[in-house]
């Protein structure tokens, strides 16, 4: 968890010195939600890893206007890039994937068809909910960078990069395995819906060079999966844990 600093999306990039306008949403947040006065401070973060002090202006039920102060020093993002490709499923379990995902230093989520998929693709509406389910988790978590949202099929992976599918089956390596080899600089996790991916599609990742791993002898759920996956790849070679292969 993250101290108590009141946080605001900003859609813009401001400067030191700019008055800025926070759109309706947020002015709502601000205004009605956190109840901050003019004068408040507050720190606000453009999703694209910058982030100011910044103090409230004019405040009214639908706008809220800020002066822009100081930059944050510091990086809070991981330097290792985890991409999250998620089966589609039903919304609330998607919604779940982001929120977590996003608060565990997620940098980008892919949502993708499947053999077994439980719920047609999200309409343009659903993905507007998305995106400001990450926003509100990047509020919460302290984060400065919004994760990417694209909804389209597999990639082959290339240099530099680590693809995970995530598999339970008998004589599938664990994911402990996979994370004993040196850091990439860039890791996929690939995480079926409920049933998990086909054996066909299993056998198509890893014709292309995706790596099967399974997160032990318990069954996860779908929306559990890919953050524990997440969340132990970035303790093991980010910054949720010790230096990788640190004595």
């Amino acid at each position: 968890m993250t101290d108590k600093i009141r946080r605001a999306f900003l859609a813009a990039t401001p400067a030191p010195g700019d008055r800025a306008a926070l759109d309706p949403e947020e002015s709502h947040h601000v205004a009605r939600v956190l109840r901050l006065k003019p004068g408040d401070a507050l720190e606000v973060f453009d999703g694209k890893g910058g982030a100011w002090e910044a103090r409230i202006d004019e405040l009214s039920r639908d706008l809220v206007t800020v002066v822009v102060g100081t930059a944050r020093a510091g990086e809070v993002e991981p330097a290792l890039r985890v991409v999250v490709c998620q089966a589609i499923v039903r919304p609330e379990k998607i919604e779940w994937v982001l929120q977590k995902g996003t608060e565990i230093g997620v940098a980008a989520f892919r949502l993708i068809a499947s053999d077994r998929v439980e719920a047609p693709p999200p309409s343009p509406a659903r993905l507007a909910r998305y995106g400001r389910i990450m926003i509100a988790a990047c509020k919460q978590s302290g984060r400065r960078l919004v994760p990417t949202l694209v909804l389209g099929p597999l990639e082959t992976p290339g240099g530099g990069v680590v693809a995970i599918v995530l598999a339970h089956a008998a004589g599938v390596a664990t994911l402990g395995a996979v994370l004993a080899m040196p850091p990439p600089a860039e890791v996929w996790i690939a995480v079926g819906p409920e049933g998990g991916f086909s054996d066909g599609e299993i056998d198509a990742m890893t014709a292309r060079g995706w790596r099967s791993a399974s997160l032990g002898p318990r069954v996860l759920r779908t929306e559990t999966a890919g953050a524990v996956a997440a969340a132990l790849v970035l303790h093991t070679w980010g910054d949720l844990g010790p230096p990788p292969h640190t004595p």
